[in-house]
């Protein structure tokens, strides 16, 4: 048994569920090895050359990166190759920045291998804080599996820094600083795009994201189209539709000053954590909404009447 520290790391790969039925986690392994070549270049490697490393990637059916649910029988699993974190998933293909942890590495010896350790963790009082990952040491073959037992804040670090060079605005017109996935996610903009209409696409790119490029915009929010479109994340089943449509109006009409100053001050007012819980569903009263928002909100900084950027 041994105690390392690895930061956060990424890895690109074939992404399934138990939900897929029995058997899932080999057909994944067997449609990552007969595609390999794909990836074989976005492969991070050891100064020799070699691969660093091989991962079976687990997390909750949150996508907290938290154990797998239900005594460990429910959650999802990417078969795949540990890659650069600035790495682009290729179509078909996911990619998944898994959090910085102090793990206990042990080598698979046995079927019951993850029985044994949980035991070891329960009687020592140790707390499992997160999934287990299954390690494959491209070198010699040798399996390992890491049971993290602590946090550290490598990932939390690299969002920051890749917010810090990147546009907050999304693409869809939220705000990625006011978004309840901003621990973990940079912006759809950014190199580590968590969004679940990115990450659940065949080519893990959002569908506005992709209709915005194609029209050479910078987003939806310039689009004369907006109040009707169904694309993406405007889809009839997204709850969340008319509350960013709202915002990428509002932004369009008044600027970005307008968008900060109204959700700072909702954020201020409410405690919420998606826009939609606040903002009514009705997408030209959500506007008003907004607006009034921005009027209490910027103050001397800023006032939405007369002020359109």
């Amino acid at each position: 048994m041994e105690k390392i520290t690895k930061d956060a790391f990424c890895v690109i790969g074939k992404a399934g569920s138990t939900k897929d039925g029995e058997g899932f986690v080999q057909k994944l392994w067997n449609e990552a090895n007969s595609h390999f070549v794909e990836v074989a270049q976005l492969a991070a490697k050891n100064a020799d050359g070699s691969l660093k490393g091989i991962w079976g990637a687990m997390t909750d059916f949150s996508f907290e990166f938290k154990p797998w649910e239900n005594n460990f029988s429910e959650g999802m699993y990417l078969a795949g190759v540990e890659a650069e974190i600035s790495a682009v998933a290729p179509k078909g293909w996911k990619k998944w920045i898994i959090p910085g942890f102090e793990y206990l590495k042990i080598p698979v010896q046995a079927p019951d291998t993850f029985e044994k350790t949980i035991k070891y963790l329960k009687e020592n009082n140790i707390p499992l804080a997160g999934a287990v990952q299954d390690f494959t040491e491209p070198k010699t073959g040798e399996n390992f599996m890491f049971f993290p037992v602590a946090c550290n804040d490598s990932k939390r670090k690299l969002i920051q820094d890749l917010k810090s060079t990147t546009n907050q605005f999304s693409v869809c017109g939220l705000h990625c600083e006011y978004c309840f996935l901003s621990e973990w996610c940079a912006g759809c903009k950014s190199a580590c795009n968590m969004c679940s209409y990115a990450t659940l696409s065949d080519d893990n790119t959002c569908p506005n994201v992709a209709c915005c490029k194609e029209k050479g915009f910078d987003g939806c929010y310039q689009c004369g189209k907006i109040r009707g479109c169904q694309t993406g994340f405007y889809s009839p089943d997204s709850d969340g539709a008319n509350a960013s449509k709202a915002l990428a109006i509002l932004r369009r009409d008044y600027g970005d000053k307008a968008v900060t100053a109204a959700l700072a001050k909702m954020h201020e007012k409410y405690d919420f954590l998606k826009l939609q819980e606040v903002l009514n569903a009705d997408i030209d009263k959500a506007v008003e909404q907004l607006k009034t928002f921005a009027e209490t909100g910027a103050q001397q900084a800023f006032i939405i009447k007369g002020n359109a950027e």
